[in-house]
Protein backbone atom coordinates (compact mmCIF):
# COMPACT_ATOMS: atom_id res chain seq x y z
CA UNK A 1 0.00 0.00 0.00
CA UNK A 2 1.55 3.87 -0.78
CA UNK A 3 0.99 6.17 1.53
CA UNK A 4 -1.47 7.99 -1.08
CA UNK A 5 -3.61 4.61 -0.64
CA UNK A 6 -2.50 4.89 3.16
CA UNK A 7 -3.67 8.25 4.03
CA UNK A 8 -6.96 7.80 1.80
CA UNK A 9 -7.91 4.58 4.38
CA UNK A 10 -6.86 7.16 7.23
CA UNK A 11 -9.57 9.80 5.99
CA UNK A 12 -12.57 7.15 5.37
CA UNK A 13 -11.66 6.71 9.53
CA UNK A 14 -14.41 10.12 9.83
CA UNK A 15 -15.02 8.84 13.13
CA UNK A 16 -11.61 8.93 14.54
CA UNK A 17 -10.23 11.75 13.18
CA UNK A 18 -13.23 13.72 14.49
CA UNK A 19 -12.37 12.49 17.77
CA UNK A 20 -8.90 13.37 17.49
CA UNK A 21 -9.53 16.58 16.49
CA UNK A 22 -11.74 17.54 19.46
CA UNK A 23 -8.32 16.32 21.37
CA UNK A 24 -6.31 19.40 19.41
CA UNK A 25 -8.90 22.05 18.94
CA UNK A 26 -8.93 23.76 22.81
CA UNK A 27 -4.99 24.52 21.62
CA UNK A 28 -5.29 25.86 18.43
CA UNK A 29 -4.80 29.96 17.35
CA UNK A 30 -6.40 31.85 14.04
CA UNK A 31 -3.22 31.69 12.46
CA UNK A 32 -2.14 28.22 12.35
CA UNK A 33 0.37 26.26 10.58
CA UNK A 34 0.04 22.94 9.64
CA UNK A 35 2.85 20.69 8.96
CA UNK A 36 2.41 17.62 7.36
CA UNK A 37 -0.75 17.93 5.42
CA UNK A 38 -0.86 14.97 3.93
CA UNK A 39 -4.24 14.89 1.05
CA UNK A 40 -5.84 17.07 3.53
CA UNK A 41 -7.41 14.89 6.63
CA UNK A 42 -7.38 17.52 9.05
CA UNK A 43 -6.54 20.45 7.07
CA UNK A 44 -10.55 21.41 6.22
CA UNK A 45 -11.29 21.21 10.30
CA UNK A 46 -8.31 23.64 10.73
CA UNK A 47 -9.80 25.88 8.24
CA UNK A 48 -13.28 25.42 9.44
CA UNK A 49 -11.52 27.12 12.73
CA UNK A 50 -8.82 29.22 12.02
CA UNK A 51 -9.00 32.51 9.88
CA UNK A 52 -5.90 31.59 7.94
CA UNK A 53 -3.60 28.28 7.71
CA UNK A 54 -0.98 27.59 5.92
CA UNK A 55 -0.02 23.90 5.17
CA UNK A 56 3.60 22.56 3.97
CA UNK A 57 4.39 19.08 3.13
CA UNK A 58 7.72 17.61 1.24
CA UNK A 59 5.60 15.26 -0.93
CA UNK A 60 4.73 17.16 -4.61
CA UNK A 61 1.99 15.03 -4.94
CA UNK A 62 0.03 15.78 -1.86
CA UNK A 63 0.37 19.51 -2.04
CA UNK A 64 -1.13 18.75 -5.59
CA UNK A 65 -4.08 17.14 -4.30
CA UNK A 66 -4.78 19.94 -1.31
CA UNK A 67 -4.65 22.41 -3.94
CA UNK A 68 -6.76 20.97 -6.32
CA UNK A 69 -9.53 19.93 -2.94
CA UNK A 70 -9.58 23.26 -1.59
CA UNK A 71 -8.95 25.51 -4.60
CA UNK A 72 -12.02 27.46 -3.55
CA UNK A 73 -10.94 28.40 0.04
CA UNK A 74 -9.24 31.62 0.30
CA UNK A 75 -7.70 31.41 3.97
CA UNK A 76 -5.44 28.73 2.94
CA UNK A 77 -1.98 29.08 1.69
CA UNK A 78 -0.17 26.01 0.59
CA UNK A 79 3.67 25.89 0.36
CA UNK A 80 5.95 22.49 -1.15
CA UNK A 81 8.95 22.88 2.00
CA UNK A 82 11.01 20.89 4.05
CA UNK A 83 10.71 22.18 7.87
CA UNK A 84 12.71 19.51 9.15
CA UNK A 85 15.89 21.27 7.58
CA UNK A 86 15.55 24.76 8.00
CA UNK A 87 12.87 27.66 7.65
CA UNK A 88 11.63 27.37 4.00
CA UNK A 89 11.96 31.02 2.35
CA UNK A 90 8.00 30.75 1.70
CA UNK A 91 7.65 31.30 5.39
CA UNK A 92 10.89 33.53 6.24
CA UNK A 93 8.97 36.16 8.06
CA UNK A 94 5.90 34.37 8.93
CA UNK A 95 4.60 33.97 12.69
CA UNK A 96 1.79 31.63 13.83
CA UNK A 97 -0.09 31.45 17.39
CA UNK A 98 -0.45 28.00 16.48
CA UNK A 99 1.71 24.98 14.63
CA UNK A 100 -0.24 21.75 14.10
CA UNK A 101 2.28 18.56 13.72
CA UNK A 102 -0.02 15.42 13.66
CA UNK A 103 2.78 12.00 13.30
CA UNK A 104 4.96 13.82 11.48
CA UNK A 105 7.88 14.11 13.71
CA UNK A 106 8.82 10.47 13.93
CA UNK A 107 9.45 10.93 10.35
CA UNK A 108 12.07 13.65 10.37
CA UNK A 109 15.09 12.41 11.76
CA UNK A 110 16.59 15.71 13.18
CA UNK A 111 13.34 15.98 15.50
CA UNK A 112 15.79 18.78 17.71
CA UNK A 113 16.48 21.56 15.02
CA UNK A 114 12.96 21.30 13.91
CA UNK A 115 11.65 21.67 16.90
CA UNK A 116 14.12 24.49 17.37
CA UNK A 117 12.34 25.88 13.75
CA UNK A 118 8.95 25.28 15.30
CA UNK A 119 10.29 27.74 18.46
CA UNK A 120 10.96 30.36 15.61
CA UNK A 121 8.02 30.72 13.91
CA UNK A 122 5.71 30.95 16.74
CA UNK A 123 4.73 34.01 18.34
CA UNK A 124 5.79 34.81 22.00
CA UNK A 125 2.93 32.61 23.68
CA UNK A 126 2.36 30.18 20.84
CA UNK A 127 1.16 26.78 20.75
CA UNK A 128 3.18 23.81 19.55
CA UNK A 129 0.33 20.94 19.20
CA UNK A 130 2.51 17.24 18.80
CA UNK A 131 0.85 14.52 18.03
CA UNK A 132 3.36 11.78 17.87
CA UNK A 133 3.55 7.54 18.44
CA UNK A 134 4.22 6.29 21.90
CA UNK A 135 6.63 3.71 23.80
CA UNK A 136 9.72 2.64 21.94
CA UNK A 137 9.41 -0.86 22.47
CA UNK A 138 6.06 -0.38 20.06
CA UNK A 139 8.40 0.22 17.43
CA UNK A 140 7.64 -2.63 14.58
CA UNK A 141 7.08 -3.46 10.88
CA UNK A 142 4.11 -0.57 10.74
CA UNK A 143 6.97 1.72 11.85
CA UNK A 144 9.48 0.89 9.65
CA UNK A 145 7.40 0.63 6.28
CA UNK A 146 5.84 4.02 7.29
CA UNK A 147 9.12 5.89 7.16
CA UNK A 148 9.11 6.02 11.37
CA UNK A 149 12.41 6.95 13.07
CA UNK A 150 11.19 6.59 16.19
CA UNK A 151 8.69 6.41 18.96
CA UNK A 152 8.12 8.74 21.38
CA UNK A 153 8.83 8.47 25.48
CA UNK A 154 6.57 10.96 27.34
CA UNK A 155 9.66 11.93 29.23
CA UNK A 156 11.79 12.05 26.76
CA UNK A 157 9.35 14.57 24.55
CA UNK A 158 8.90 16.96 27.10
CA UNK A 159 12.35 17.33 27.68
CA UNK A 160 13.15 18.00 24.01
CA UNK A 161 10.92 20.55 24.26
CA UNK A 162 11.89 21.77 27.24
CA UNK A 163 15.69 22.15 26.14
CA UNK A 164 14.36 24.12 22.86
CA UNK A 165 12.51 26.73 25.24
CA UNK A 166 8.96 25.42 25.21
CA UNK A 167 6.89 25.30 28.53
CA UNK A 168 4.95 21.90 28.50
CA UNK A 169 1.17 23.18 28.83
CA UNK A 170 -0.68 19.95 27.97
CA UNK A 171 0.20 16.28 27.67
CA UNK A 172 -1.59 13.35 27.44
CA UNK A 173 -2.05 9.60 25.75
CA UNK A 174 -4.66 8.05 23.76
CA UNK A 175 -5.98 5.05 21.75
CA UNK A 176 -5.32 2.82 24.55
CA UNK A 177 -6.99 0.09 22.74
CA UNK A 178 -4.75 0.55 19.49
CA UNK A 179 -1.80 -0.27 21.13
CA UNK A 180 -3.28 -4.44 21.02
CA UNK A 181 -3.93 -3.79 17.21
CA UNK A 182 -0.57 -2.53 16.57
CA UNK A 183 1.20 -5.47 18.39
CA UNK A 184 -0.58 -8.17 16.88
CA UNK A 185 -0.08 -6.71 13.35
CA UNK A 186 3.33 -5.22 13.56
CA UNK A 187 5.32 -7.22 16.23
CA UNK A 188 3.81 -10.46 15.92
CA UNK A 189 2.31 -10.52 12.04
CA UNK A 190 5.16 -8.44 10.88
CA UNK A 191 2.63 -6.83 8.67
CA UNK A 192 4.07 -3.98 7.15
CA UNK A 193 0.59 -2.11 7.05
CA UNK A 194 -2.65 -2.40 8.81
CA UNK A 195 -5.30 -4.04 6.96
CA UNK A 196 -7.97 -1.57 5.97
CA UNK A 197 -10.91 -3.43 7.05
CA UNK A 198 -9.39 -3.62 10.60
CA UNK A 199 -9.36 -0.04 10.31
CA UNK A 200 -12.82 0.65 9.28
CA UNK A 201 -14.16 -2.11 12.17
CA UNK A 202 -11.90 0.09 14.74
CA UNK A 203 -13.32 3.58 13.18
CA UNK A 204 -17.18 2.99 13.94
CA UNK A 205 -16.13 1.81 17.71
CA UNK A 206 -14.04 5.45 17.68
CA UNK A 207 -16.59 7.12 19.14
CA UNK A 208 -17.34 5.17 22.39
CA UNK A 209 -13.93 4.22 22.89
CA UNK A 210 -12.99 7.97 23.17
CA UNK A 211 -15.68 8.30 25.45
CA UNK A 212 -14.46 5.75 27.75
CA UNK A 213 -11.39 6.98 27.75
CA UNK A 214 -11.89 10.71 28.53
CA UNK A 215 -13.83 9.03 31.55
CA UNK A 216 -11.39 6.69 32.93
CA UNK A 217 -7.66 8.12 31.61
CA UNK A 218 -6.54 5.97 30.02
CA UNK A 219 -3.03 4.65 31.53
CA UNK A 220 -1.76 3.92 28.49
CA UNK A 221 -2.29 5.18 24.71
CA UNK A 222 -1.10 4.20 21.25
CA UNK A 223 -0.23 7.96 20.27
CA UNK A 224 0.84 11.38 22.73
CA UNK A 225 -0.65 14.70 22.52
CA UNK A 226 1.49 17.21 23.74
CA UNK A 227 1.51 20.91 23.34
CA UNK A 228 4.25 23.65 24.23
CA UNK A 229 3.78 27.26 24.45
CA UNK A 230 6.30 29.41 23.66
CA UNK A 231 7.04 31.78 25.72
CA UNK A 232 7.67 35.42 25.58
Amino acid sequence: MTTRLRLETLSEATNFNHEVFRKIEPFLGRRVLEVGTGIGNFTAKLLAHADRVVGVDVVPEFVDVCREKFAHRANLELHLADVGRAIPSALAGHRFDAIVCMNVLEHIEDDERTLQTFWTLLEPGGRLVLVVPQYRWLYNALDANDGHFRRYRRAELARRLEQTGFEIEHASRFNAAGILGWFVNGTMLRRRELPAGQMQLFDGFAARLFWLEALIGPPVGLSLLMVGRRGA
